[in-house]
C-alpha cells in the first residue's frame, strides 16, 4: 500500500527541489550514514539512472512531467524500457532491479522530507515490479569441500605444481579470484634469513587491489606456504616465465585468465565430488569456494572485524549475502553490525 508521508497536507511545491537537487540531498543524507557512507565517487552510476529517470519525464513524455508528479504507471515504462538498452535487447531483471532501487531510494527520501505524499514506486503492483535478487550466496557442504581439498593435485608436473598452488590459496586464503590472478612474484612474503643456512621462509601474502580493503597481508599455513615453493621452484624451470611478474601463468597467457581458473576449479570440484560419490553442487567456480571460506570462518566463532579484513571487504554489509548460511550466533551479530542498502 502507499505510505503517505504527512497525510494531513499536500506538499508545497513551491519548497519542492528540482531533480538533481533531490539527488543531491539524497546523496548528502547517504554520505552522512554512519553505517554504510556512500561517496559522490561511488554514486555515479545512481546519479546516471536518476539522470535518466529525469530525462524521460522530462524529454519523451508529452507534455512533460516533474519528478515529483510522476505515476507508477510511468515508473513500469521506464523501467521496462530503459532507453540505454540495446535496441531490440530485452531489459534484464538485474537492470530493471537496479534501476528500480535507485528510484525507490530517493523517492522515499523525498517522502520522509515531506516533498511527496506517496512514493510512486511503491504503488507498483507487486506481480508488475521486477523480480528481487537473490540474496543469498551459495556454499559447499562440509562433506563437499573436504572432497575438493582431498582432489587437490600432488604437483608432480609443471600445470599440477600451478594448480595445486592456486587451488591451495584458494581454499586456505578465500581471495577473489581477480585477486587471486592478479598475484605477483613479489606479493609473496618472507621470513628473516634462518640462523646458519641464511635459508628464507615462505610466511604470507601480501594481497593488493584497487579498493584500500582489499590491501593486506596474510600469513599461511606451512602446508601451503610448501605448496608455494613447490611452484616457484617449477615455475623457476619455465623459460616463458622468467622476468614476468605474475605469480601465475597458463601454456598460453603469461598471466592467469578468468577462463582458467574458472575450469581449473570447476573441473576440481566435479572431479571431487564424483570420486566422493557426492551430487556435482549446483554452483561451482572460485567465488562458491570463497563465500564457503568465509562462511567456515563465521561459523568457527572469528570476530566480524577480522572476516571482513581477512576476506578484503568494504563493511561489514559485505557479508550480508551469506547471512542464512551462518550460525545463529553469527547471524546475530551481522543483524547487529550491519545493514542493507
Amino acid at each position: 500500500m502507499p505510505t503517505a508521508a504527512h497525510p494531513e497536507s499536500t506538499p508545497d511545491t513551491a519548497t519542492v527541489p528540482h531533480a538533481e537537487a533531490l539527488f543531491d540531498h539524497w546523496l548528502a543524507a547517504r554520505g552522512n550514514d554512519a553505517w554504510t557512507p556512500l561517496t559522490a565517487e561511488a554514486a555515479k552510476p545512481y546519479r546516471f539512472i536518476w539522470g535518466a529517470w529525469s530525462k524521460y519525464l522530462a524529454g519523451q513524455l508529452v507534455p512533460p512531467v516533474a519528478w515529483h508528479d510522476a505515476s507508477a504507471v510511468q515508473v513500469l515504462h521506464f523501467i521496462n524500457h530503459i532507453p540505454q538498452t540495446v535496441k531490440g535487447r530485452k531489459v534484464s531483471d538485474i537492470t530493471r532491479r537496479r534501476y528500480w532501487r535507485v528510484l525507490d531510494r530517493v523517492y522515499d527520501h523525498a517522502l520522509l522530507n515531506g516533498w511527496i505524499e506517496v512514493n510512486p514506486v511503491h504503488a507498483v503492483a507487486r506481480g508488475e515490479r521486477p523480480p528481487s535478487e537473490d540474496p543469498k550466496g551459495a556454499i559447499l557442504s562440509e562433506a563437499m569441500w573436504q572432497a575438493g581439498i582431498a582432489q587437490i593435485p600432488a604437483g608432480d608436473d609443471l600445470v599440477g605444481a600451478r594448480d595445486r598452488a592456486v587451488l591451495m590459496l584458494l581454499f586456505e586464503l578465500g581471495l577473489a579470484p581477480e585477486e587471486l590472478r592478479m598475484l605477483r612474484v613479489d606479493n609473496i612474503l618472507y621470513s628473516e634469513p634462518l640462523e646458519g643456512s641464511g635459508e628464507k621462509q615462505i610466511i604470507g601474502v601480501h594481497v593488493e587491489g584497487q579498493r584500500d580493503n582489499q590491501q593486506r597481508k596474510l600469513s599461511v599455513s606451512i602446508a601451503l606456504a610448501q605448496g608455494l615453493a613447490h611452484w616457484l621452484r617449477a615455475r623457476a624451470q619455465y623459460p616463458a616465465m622468467q622476468g614476468e611478474p605474475s605469480l601465475f601463468c597458463s601454456r598460453k597467457s603469461r598471466t592467469l585468465s578468468n577462463h582458467t581458473l574458472l575450469h581449473l576449479v570447476t573441473k576440481t570440484l566435479a572431479e571431487a565430488a564424483r570420486s566422493a560419490g557426492l551430487p556435482t553442487p549446483a554452483r561451482l567456480g572460485p567465488q562458491i569456494v570463497r563465500n564457503t571460506a568465509i562462511v567456515r570462518w563465521l561459523n568457527a566463532g572469528m570476530p566480524l572485524a577480522e572476516v571482513v579484513e581477512r576476506a578484503g571487504l568494504k563493511n561489514v554489509n559485505g557479508l550480508l549475502h551469506l547471512r542464512d548460511l551462518v550460525t545463529e550466533e553469527a547471524r546475530t551479530a551481522l543483524a547487529q553490525r550491519a545493514r542493507s542498502f
